[in-house]
């Protein structure tokens, strides 16, 4: 079987986002949109036999795991991790809490999230801080712009001091300000901590606004004054092909900050064709039809094909960056050897080449 790149990672995986309510028996279990879920009254169902078999199926080498928003914790993370540590990585969150909240067993506060971030953290058994990085999720809470900023300065300053990179998925919450000024903000503040721009901003019910998502996501991944804007990365598996034209074409982007990752295991979403339209395909959840699909999306079935339409004009030494490079360059993932992929081509990583060639910084 010919695989897409040489090695293959899935940054943004779910194993976990299915789940099951408690006192019900093995196997029946639904996406948590419920009113189970909102209560936490969930017990997450571990979906690894399937991805194993969908990685192997598909020449996907390693998946990076998302927690999911209420059900599992960073131990069973952790758990699939040692299970299989040729096939995983985690991230982690406030999920405890979360799901004490969901309960109402607690009240969310910054000082308990940071807690258990950190000690997630000091066991040096995951690479990141996210996919939702840690906030009151009260459907009430009115949320300031700086406040919201503190929040993730708190967390930012975790992942600097454990060398990790932290997540931004706050483009879904709908704030009354700016988000991206947001993401402008701590990429800032924090050039050196890598920044994971969840879906490049393209995620469920993006289709209705098409391209524009992905121009303001290049935006702030391609600021070219003062610090910030190179440590932005953005996550491509929910894109079509129509779509990384944008960034790849974008000399301020390029393929040095694209990372496939889409939302794989996760539900609910649905791929849908839209022959002629703007994008031509998506994906997203479906409010008229079951809220959780009753079989597993191919979700990489269709990813991959949209990378394969790119290879008219884009190189495979670049689609090897896209598909696992950079993903192994971030989060120093282990690969079976070494010079496989390409570096130290000023046309493509600029004044950086030298520290885009293993073993060598700047002058």
């Amino acid at each position: 079987m010919r695989a897409a790149a040489r090695f293959v990672v899935e940054a943004h995986a779910h194993i976990t986002t299915l789940y099951k309510s408690k006192g019900e028996p093995p196997g029946d279990y639904f996406g948590g949109l419920t009113n189970s879920f909102a209560d936490g009254q969930v017990e997450y169902f571990d979906n690894s036999p399937m991805t194993l078999y969908d990685m192997e199926r598909y020449g996907v080498d390693m998946c990076l795991l998302k927690p999911s928003q209420v059900g599992n914790t960073n131990e069973s993370q952790a758990e699939l991790v040692d299970r299989y540590p040729d096939k995983f990585r985690a991230f982690c969150a406030d999920m405890k809490l979360r799901i004490r909240c969901s309960r109402g067993e607690a009240k969310w506060n910054l000082d308990d999230a940071a807690a258990e971030v950190e000690a997630a953290l000091k066991t040096g058994k995951f690479i990141g801080i996210g996919e939702f990085v840690p906030r009151d999720m009260d459907e009430k809470k009115v949320y300031t712009y700086a406040e919201r900023l503190d929040e993730y300065r708190t967390f930012c300053e975790l992942a600097q001091k454990y060398g990790v990179s932290i997540d931004f998925h706050d483009f879904a919450w709908g704030f009354e300000w700016d988000c991206y000024a947001l993401l402008t903000r701590i990429s800032m503040e924090y050039p050196d901590v890598p920044i994971i721009f969840n879906h490049g901003g393209y995620s469920i019910g993006s289709y209705v606004e098409g391209a524009r998502v992905i121009r303001k996501a290049c935006v702030v991944a391609g600021r070219a004054i003062g610090p910030g804007g190179s440590n932005v990365f953005l996550e491509t598996g929910s894109w079509p092909a129509e779509y990384y034209e944008i960034a790849l074409k974008d000399p301020n982007v390029g393929v040095t900050q694209l990372i496939w990752g889409g939302d794989y295991g996760h539900v609910p979403q649905y791929i849908l064709g839209n022959k002629d339209g703007d994008p031509p395909t998506y994906s997203t959840a479906m409010k008229r039809w079951p809220r959780v699909p009753t079989y597993q999306i191919d979700w990489w079935g269709w990813s991959l094909h949209q990378v394969d339409r790119l290879r008219d004009w884009v190189t495979q030494d670049e689609i090897n960056l896209l598909l696992g490079g950079n993903a192994v360059r971030i989060w120093n993932l282990p690969v079976p050897h070494e010079r496989m992929f390409m570096s130290g081509r000023p046309d493509v990583w600029g004044i950086h080449w030298r520290e885009s060639v293993p073993g060598q910084g700047e002058d």
